[in-house]
């Protein structure tokens, strides 16, 4: 099965694919300072690609990434965090829009800073489930979605591996080389693989559609 982009369907694919699986991934991120090495978009680049897996594995489909985020590494170079309010009046919109689409379970699923960005989006998620009790919404930990590394990190050896799994031409592991590289990120971005990337991102991924099954097999 491969993965259906919203904005690449026509109007009788959208809704055959909402008739075969009520489901919509809503991969969020932010623009934010990863370090000398990393895209600034990682984090909505990270969130995508795991939609875009998962879905091909349980059906609906997949928004194009979000890349406004709120919070971070305000101030550095490159950083465009938006207010908090202004990620949650657009989350609340999304829920609302697609549920009037007739999608009955959501997964939106944040790549920045979910202990932060994504416990305003459950927030977000339940007020709009109050008012609408036959839709789930789903906002998954993206670090806790491993069974045993689940410590948090910022442009790290976890991320860094991701994006050498996922994008490695925008990867600058050299950089890490330079006066200054690590600051106000995880030292151990030097540590960093390709293998160590996919080998996570597999593992993760099997969680995550596992919890996806779980929310469809709930409707």
């Amino acid at each position: 099965m491969s993965a259906l982009r919203y904005e690449e369907l026509l109007p009788r694919e959208l809704a055959a694919a909402r008739e075969a699986a009520p489901l919509a991934y809503f991969p969020i991120g932010s623009l934010e300072y990863h370090g000398f090495h990393l895209a600034f978009g990682f984090d909505a680049m990270h969130a995508h690609a795991y939609c875009l897996a998962a879905a091909a594995r349980t059906g609906g489909v997949v928004l194009p990434p979000t890349y406004w985020g709120f919070r971070g590494h305000e101030g550095f170079p490159g950083s465009l965090l938006v207010s908090e309010e202004t990620v949650a009046r657009l989350a609340a919109d999304v829920f609302r829009l697609l549920t009037a689409q007739g999608f009955r379970l959501i997964v939106a699923f944040t790549g920045h800073w979910p202990d932060v960005q994504g416990r305003r989006l459950q927030a977000v998620a339940a007020e709009h489930l109050a008012a609408n009790p036959g839709v789930r919404i789903l906002v998954p930990d993206l670090f806790a979605l491993h069974p045993t590394d689940r410590e948090p990190e910022h442009a790290g050896r976890i991320e860094t591996s991701a994006m050498l799994h996922l994008r490695p031409e925008l990867v600058a592991m050299e950089r890490l080389e330079e006066p200054g590289a690590l600051h106000a990120i995880g030292a151990n971005a030097v540590e960093a693989t390709a293998q160590a990337g996919r080998e996570r991102f597999e593992v993760c991924l099997d969680e995550l559609v596992r919890l996806v099954q779980d929310g469809l097999r709930g409707l």
